[in-house]
């Protein structure tokens, strides 16, 4: 993931994420450590960034969408998402979401005492951000 990716993942995950119960909740950081940037050959213009997320507990992001693929594989502990028109997803270890590009989203650990860790998978165009945060 280049720096500007990073950046502005980090900044918005507050998941980078921002408390989705309003501007009185405190954020809570996530760490997030890069694993992978890699250009794509053969897809001109297309990168594959991958990254270790942990979250505490009471971990929440706000609503958000991706501008490209994201694939989220579950390491420890467990978290909700729910896409805009979707059924809501819990994620425990061991299972995988594909997030298609666009659609609104919010998301949280489940647990408000123990944190949780996943791998974010991203494929798109060379430096779009993981997370664009709503206005």
């Amino acid at each position: 993931m280049n720096r500007r990716s990073l950046a502005l993942f980090a900044a918005v995950a507050a998941f980078s994420f921002a408390g989705a119960q309003g501007a009185a909740a405190h954020e809570i950081k996530p760490a997030v450590t890069k694993l992978l940037n890699q250009p794509l050959a053969g897809i001109a213009g297309t990168e594959a960034n991958v990254v270790l997320v942990a979250v505490g507990p009471g971990w929440t992001i706000g609503k958000h969408t991706h501008p490209s693929h994201i694939f989220i594989y579950m390491l420890q502990g467990s978290i909700k998402i729910e896409v805009e028109g979707e059924p809501t997803e819990i994620l425990s270890p061991g299972d995988v979401l594909y997030e298609l590009p666009g659609p609104s989203m919010v998301a949280n650990n489940v647990s408000s005492t123990e944190g949780a860790r996943f791998l974010v998978f991203q494929v798109g165009d060379i430096g779009d951000p993981l997370t664009v945060m709503a206005e």
